[in-house]
């Protein structure tokens, strides 16, 4: 649901309304059905909003919203609990002139200041500038599904944030700069996020609010930031895989049930596989007499092709199913506008896969679709989680050790016995830490061969980027926190916003994810099963043959086959000829993705 900007200058210049309006104008896809911005008496702030109408279309539930007369906000997302703080907030004397999750917002804030936010159940990033104590509020979701960008300088006496970092740049008051330490972290790492400082971005001076996080400027410019929400203070919980289950679906079914809430039409993302299989027979169960519409990337390659498992979901559903194939030639005509909208470069052609499911639902008329992401992060869906958890039992578990990794091998022929390293490694976590932290010191990543000298001494980093987790519980913790699932909300988040359409995760209502980091591991990984809870839970209203995959695909795309192609190669060469020039890569050198290549490459030209 829509674009925020805004300017906050502490000091100096006033604020204008031409910055704001070319602000306006770059996100307009991030709310094409209105757009409004607003500047404040002593023209010291000024915010603006592009509307995406979702809840309550009409003209009271439009931004930049005012309330008391105090208080003025633009805000980006959904509060999926927004009836359930109206009526409380109605008990408190509150009145409303408008039915929005919008104007809820705001007087949550103002009947409870910062926080506020530790009542919302939902998906957000919003600015509220109080007029009284001529301050800013800035907050983020528990996740981070949606995006805060911003700009600061206390020299300059000026704070610019967007949704987009796009929209700071067309404000013309900061400039475009490439960041070249993310860039060697992609070629060297391939990862898309600095790993020890979660903030920064592709682009010089351009920052993210971290997710979990408030943050408020006021008009001496001094800023400040808290965490208002860490998974990590979550205790264990003891109780019976009967009592989980029940609580699990429990759990699950009011995320769903809320998030189907709009006064525009709802779809799903389908995939086949177990995540988005069981959100869409969960609809089902919900609302049996409704239409469900689903979306579907097919693939000509059979061995990707996940055709066969939603045909099972839409047969016993009786969605109303559309699919499209995307090809090498849809990479080629779609790439460079799929990086205008990430701001990032990306390792996977699955990012142009999504990118397609989203156009074909923007072109059914869908408004709003129900997607599947979160779930393989804390629920331990990956394969490499395996080793991390057959790591923790060696050490605190050995029966169980041996009776998980015997079943595994024996059922999903999957060998996961340690070998004599990762059992040293399984018993003494810290020497082999400092062991990889030495090595990272003197040698460097294995990466680092394929770039230039020059790059490497001036960007590279000599301290830990991956970890061995020495628990499941830490593993996933990590990768649902820190690193993972912020790079799969970002390509969620644009991909949908760029066809004007909002993506909601029922996956990830911040109780449902608590719970399940309360459950013991064994509820997670358990006789070979991964997301164990998960399919103990949904069992009963998915087809078996869904339920009990042995396998997981994941959501590939051919991205081997499509580099064969002659069109695809020309930029690939023409890539790395880029890349040496700018003295990032190494002449010749043979070790880097030649999808890395491309698509930095084209990254680099916008």
């Amino acid at each position: 649901m829509c674009g925020i900007a805004g300017i906050f200058n502490f000091f100096g210049r006033p604020v204008e309304s031409l910055p704001l309006q070319n602000m306006l104008s770059v996100q307009h896809h991030r709310g094409p059905d209105d757009q409004h911005y607003w500047i404040n008496t002593n023209a010291r702030t000024g915010l603006a909003h592009n509307r995406l109408k979702i809840i309550d279309l009409s003209e009271a539930a439009a931004q930049p919203m005012h309330y008391l007369g105090r208080y003025t906000i633009t805000f980006n997302g959904e509060i999926y609990n927004y009836k359930t703080l109206r009526a409380n907030l109605e008990a408190k004397g509150h009145r409303f002139v408008s039915n929005s999750d919008t104007e809820v917002l705001l007087a949550m804030f103002a009947q409870y200041g910062k926080e506020c936010v530790k009542h919302l159940d939902g998906m957000f990033a919003f600015a509220i500038w109080d007029e009284e104590t001529q301050s800013l509020f800035c907050a983020r979701d528990r996740f981070g599904e949606k995006p805060f960008h911003y700009y600061y300088s206390a020299t300059q006496g000026q704070f610019i944030f967007a949704s987009e970092m796009k929209t700071i740049f067309a404000s013309g008051y900061v400039p475009k700069e490439l960041n070249q330490r993310m860039v060697y972290h992609y070629l060297a790492n391939q990862i898309v996020e600095n790993p020890f400082d979660s903030s920064e971005t592709f682009y010089e001076k351009i920052f993210r609010l971290d997710q979990g996080c408030i943050m408020t400027i006021g008009l001496d410019g001094y800023m400040q930031k808290e965490r208002y929400w860490n998974l990590a203070d979550i205790n264990p919980i003891t109780i019976s895989l009967s009592d989980a289950k029940e609580k699990f679906r429990e759990l699950f079914n009011e995320s769903l049930r809320t998030r189907m809430q709009a006064d525009v039409p709802v779809g799903v993302s389908l995939s086949g596989g177990l995540d988005s299989s069981a959100i869409t027979c969960g609809i089902r169960s919900l609302l049996p007499n409704e239409e469900i519409r689903t979306f579907s990337a097919r693939f000509k390659d059979a061995a990707l092709d996940e055709g066969h498992h939603i045909q099972k979901v839409v047969d016993q559903t009786g969605a109303v199913a559309y699919s499209v194939i995307p090809d090498e030639e849809t990479l080629l005509s779609d790439v460079e506008r799929v990086l205008y909208h990430q701001e990032a470069p990306f390792s996977s052609a699955s990012v142009i896969a999504q990118w397609e499911v989203y156009k074909l639902a923007a072109k059914a008329g869908m408004k709003v679709l129900i997607d599947g992401q979160g779930s393989d992060e804390y629920l331990a869906g990956y394969k490499h989680f395996y080793g991390t958890y057959f790591k923790q039992l060696y050490r605190s578990n050995y029966s169980r050790y041996e009776r998980e990794s015997d079943i595994l091998q024996r059922d999903f022929n999957l060998d996961y016995h340690l070998n004599f390293r990762q059992k040293c490694e399984a018993s003494y976590p810290s020497l082999f830490a400092n062991l990889q932290q030495a090595k990272m010191k003197y040698l460097g990543s294995k990466k680092d061969a394929n770039l230039d000298s020059r790059f490497i001494r001036q960007y590279q980093d000599p301290r830990i980027v991956f970890k061995n987790y020495t628990s499941l519980k830490e593993a996933t913790l990590d990768f649902t926190t820190h690193y993972g699932l912020h790079k799969l909300l970002r390509f969620a988040d644009r991909n949908s916003m760029g066809h004007s359409i909002e993506v909601r995760l029922p996956f990830l209502r911040h109780q449902l994810v608590e719970f399940v980091y309360s459950l013991p591991s064994e509820f997670l990984i358990h006789e070979g099963w991964s997301k164990f809870i998960l399919r103990e839970s949904m069992k009963e209203l998915m087809p078996n043959e869904i339920t009990w995959r042995r396998d997981k695909l994941g959501f590939q795309a051919p991205q081997i086959d499509w580099l064969k192609s002659p069109k695809v190669r020309a930029i690939v060469e023409d890539g790395r000829r880029n890349l040496e020039s700018h003295h990032i890569l190494r002449k010749n050198a043979k070790g880097v993705s030649e999808w890395d290549i491309m698509i930095l490459h084209l990254f680099m030209r916008q």
